[in-house]
């Protein structure tokens, strides 16, 4: 009997430091099950990328999502350029968020080239949206028009919070 308190109090330990191990390590998706957009940027020394497996968007929908984010105003540019915007856009841009707007815009691309701008196209292409305030690009891998309603509804709710 003397035993088994020492031995529930050290199960009992255990069991926490398994609990916190799993809730502080990351769950990492591998490489090669990340969007050939993700391989693309990964390596690139003046950009942050990441891809999320799963994002839940709502209550039921859930989808990958591949972010690109720029730590100064020069790579900023620089990847809005190579998403072939337009240099008065960006300049037109880059003055609304100097201005303290909080500013997005979106558009459909072909799948895997976020570059390519294309009409919606159900099942052929993704949703971009460029977030010029936080000077970063999110890249939802939709596979229906409802998915992309229900992201373009949430970030518009961003826009107002962010008003």
């Amino acid at each position: 009997m003397k035993r088994l308190w020492p031995t529930t109090i050290l199960l009992c330990l255990l069991l926490a430091a398994g609990c916190i191990v799993l809730v502080r390590c990351p769950r990492t998706v591998p490489t090669d099950q990340c969007s050939e957009v993700y391989r693309r940027y990964k390596d690139s020394d003046n950009l942050s990328v990441a891809f999320v497996k799963d994002y839940r968007i709502g209550d039921s929908i859930t989808v990958d999502v591949t972010t690109i984010t720029a730590p100064d105003s020069a790579s900023w540019e620089n990847l809005q350029r190579e998403m072939n915007q337009s240099e008065n856009m960006i300049k037109r841009r880059r003055k609304l968020v100097n201005e303290g707007r909080y500013l997005l815009s979106d558009y459909y691309c072909e799948i895997g080239h976020p570059e390519r701008c294309i009409p919606y196209d159900k099942g052929r292409c993704w949703l971009v949206f460029l977030n010029f305030t936080e000077k970063t690009i999110y890249i939802f891998h939709i596979t229906s028009h409802e998915q992309a309603l229900k992201i373009q509804e949430n970030k518009i709710k961003e826009v107002y919070d962010n008003a």
